[in-house]
Order: C-alpha cells, then structure tokens, then sequence
C-alpha cells in the first residue's frame, strides 16, 4: 500500500519548513530508516527517514521549497503501485504575501500556475513567485503586465523611500532567521510583562567549587552556573506549578511535566533544546544532559524529541559580559527566564556595606494568564534556592 511522506511537525509552534535537498531520488529503492531529504526550520537542520521499504515516487517539492506541515512531499510505493493523486493544496507552501524584505515563496513541484510563456520568463528574471500575483487575463490567466506590475511592487517594498539613496547590501534572511523573525513577531504581539530581582550568588559559587570534582568523576562533565540554575529554576517551578503553563485557546493549560528549555547560540540564529523532566534528574544528569543537547545544537543534529515539549525557557547571556535583559516569550510558553552577568557590587548585610556577586534574574510573563504576584512568588523561591543551595540543589 502506497505512504505517504508528510512533511512532519518538529514542534507545536512550526507551520511550515524548508526542503534543504532530497539524498534519494524518483525510482529510487529506498529501505525504512534511509534519509530521504533534509528538512530546515528555524532550529535545526532534521533528517526525515523513510518509515517503510520500497520505492521513492512523485515527489512533490524540490529543493528550496517552502512547505507547509502536513503536507505530501512523495510518496513510498510498493513494486508495480501507482501513486495516489495528491489532494489539493497538500503540498502548496503555507499561505503569503509579498511584504517589506520578505523573500517570494517558491512553488513545488505539481502545482499548476495559470501563466503566458512572457509572464513565466519575466517572473524567473526577477525572482517573482507567480503563485502570489494575481491574473488578470482570461480565467484568472497572468499575464505580463501583472508580472510587471509586481515587480515594481516588490523593488518598492524592498526599498524604503528613505533608504533610497543609502548604499548597501540586500543579503537574504536564512531559513532559520526568516521564521525566527515571524514566530518572534507573532509571540510579541503577546501582552508581555517584566520582573527583575538581583540574586547574591556567593553561596552558589561555592557550592558548584565544592560539587565540580564530583560531577565530573560521575559523568565526565564540568558542572556550570546554568546547571545549577536549571536545577533551581525545576524546584521554584514545583514550588509554583501554576508558572508550569501555556495559553490555548482561551484557557490555562497547566503542564504535568517540568521541561527546560535552554536558549542556544548556533550559526545563522537561536535553537531552544529542552531538558525533560529537569525536577527529577540530578545535578550530574542535568549537567550532562544540557552538555549533550548544546554540542548536538551547534552541529545542527538535534533530534525531534530533543527540540519538543519545553514548558519553561532560560536565556543565559551572562558570559557576554550583559548585565540584564528581558526576552521574548517562547511560543507557547507563559514565561522565559534570562540570566545576567555575575558582578561584584557594593551591597548592605546586617547594616554593614559589603561586596557581593550580585546577578540580575529577568522573568518576561504572558499576563494572559499570569499576575505579577505569582511572577513574584516564583522569583523569591528561585532566589532563596540560589542564594540559599541546600541538598536539595545537588
């Protein structure tokens, strides 16, 4: 029976993705578990496998395309099948429109535009996706003067009127910044909110000098301030399991699990690798897991399951000498934490003035579901596990 290949949704927020290249062919023999082609998103370059032997056929987007989730991208056929009619708009990229900077969506493969040879010719010449101008010829037919007119459309979009006489470079969006852009757009349209509270991180520098030689002797790994952050942040998160939550569709949904994820730097942009079920694992094992999860994100090798079901995010951006910052909420989540540099500051102790590591804890809060004093119940858990480190953190 003939399978369909589906372009598969790598997480809750993704809509559509980028055929990178296809590694078979049509007519190809393939066997369950050969790559077939590999699939770009904003976080990571995934490798889609075939899930059943037999033959690569009809395939309906080629390298470059746009596609959106769900969509038949071929089909796996058995010896001497035909391959079923692809229903309409399945392998269509997701709905667009030629906007400022905003790259044309390419067409797959098998998708009929209705356009004069002058027309096709123009719109190659200029990089025009005809799939977004409007036919004014007979039966909706484009013709050359609506392929004109879009180009000059598309340069004075790409041209701001004050930036006319400005020298410079137009350099494409990648793959993984273009969806960045969108999904960070659509999450800021999000009524957002921020809490800062400085932490005094002495006590926690010398509980990880005291915990490094043991971790490393279990797992071989340098144990960091972020795991042990991490590991705080899982323990206020049980201490305040309604900060554990996401908005959909006009409720709260409360989640059962307690998943970090951890904001990564890589090339061309930012991946959210996750550490499931953080409030039970160990020090050792969270430092070894975010360990594992950072090396994979940087050699773009993330697996699905490694990419999906965070339910909390921490941004760290400490180690590039920023004090303080307040990020973006990641889709769906309610909340994202982000770490500033620890720094020696002046503060009062039992009415003395002494010096301190002092760190800013940031807290950016979707207050459709969220209130201030929750947000603020939160911090002051995570704020005395962090200057208070008990057994509890190791």
């Amino acid at each position: 029976m003939a399978l369909a290949v589906i372009l598969p949704k790598l997480d809750e927020a993704m809509r559509s993705g980028r055929i990178v290249k296809w590694l078979k062919k049509e007519g190809d023999r393939v066997k369950k578990g050969d790559i077939l082609f590999e699939l770009e998103t904003e976080k990571v370059v995934f490798e889609v496998e075939a899930e059943k032997p037999g033959i690569l056929s009809s395939i309906q987007a080629k390298r470059g395309d746009m596609v959106r989730v769900g969509a038949t991208v071929a089909f796996i056929l058995e010896q001497g099948e035909k391959a079923p009619e692809v229903p309409a708009g399945k392998a269509k990229p997701e709905p667009a429109s030629i906007a400022k900077g905003e790259a044309p969506v390419a067409v797959p493969r098998g998708v009929e535009v209705k356009a004069s040879p002058v027309a096709k010719r123009i719109a190659k010449e200029h990089n025009i996706a005809l799939s977004l101008v409007e036919g004014t010829g007979p039966d909706g037919r484009i013709v050359r003067e609506d392929v004109l007119q879009a180009v000059e459309e598309s340069k004075a979009a790409a041209t701001p009127p004050c930036q006319e006489d400005v020298e410079g470079e137009i350099v494409p969006l990648s793959s993984i910044r273009e969806t960045i852009a969108k999904r960070m757009t659509e999450s800021f349209k999000v009524p957002h909110f921020y809490l800062t509270v400085e932490v005094d991180t002495r006590e926690l520098g010398k509980t990880r000098e005291k915990l490094i030689p043991l971790v490393e002797s279990k797992v071989g790994i340098r144990l960091t301030i972020t795991d042990l952050v991490i590991k705080a942040v899982a323990k206020a998160l049980e201490d305040n399991p309604s900060m554990n939550c996401a908005y959909t569709d006009g409720a709260v949904k409360l989640f059962k699990q307690i998943n970090i994820g951890l904001v990564t730097s890589v090339e061309g942009g930012l991946v959210v690798p996750v550490i499931h079920q953080a409030n039970e694992k160990s020090l050792a094992e969270i430092a070894q897991n975010r360990a594992e999860l950072v090396q994979k994100a940087r050699d773009r090798k993330l697996g699905m399951k490694e990419m999906r079901g965070s339910t909390f995010t921490i941004s760290n951006m400490g180690m590039f000498g920023i004090d303080q910052f307040s990020a973006i909420l990641q889709p769906p989540e309610a909340a994202i934490l982000t770490l500033g540099r620890t720094a020696d500051k002046a503060v009062v102790r039992n009415g003395e003035i002494v010096i301190r590591p002092m760190m800013a804890l940031t807290l950016s809060i979707d207050h459709r579901v969220l209130d201030g004093v929750i947000g603020a119940d939160f911090l002051q858990s995570l704020k005395n596990y962090i200057e208070k480190p008990t057994d509890t953190l190791s």
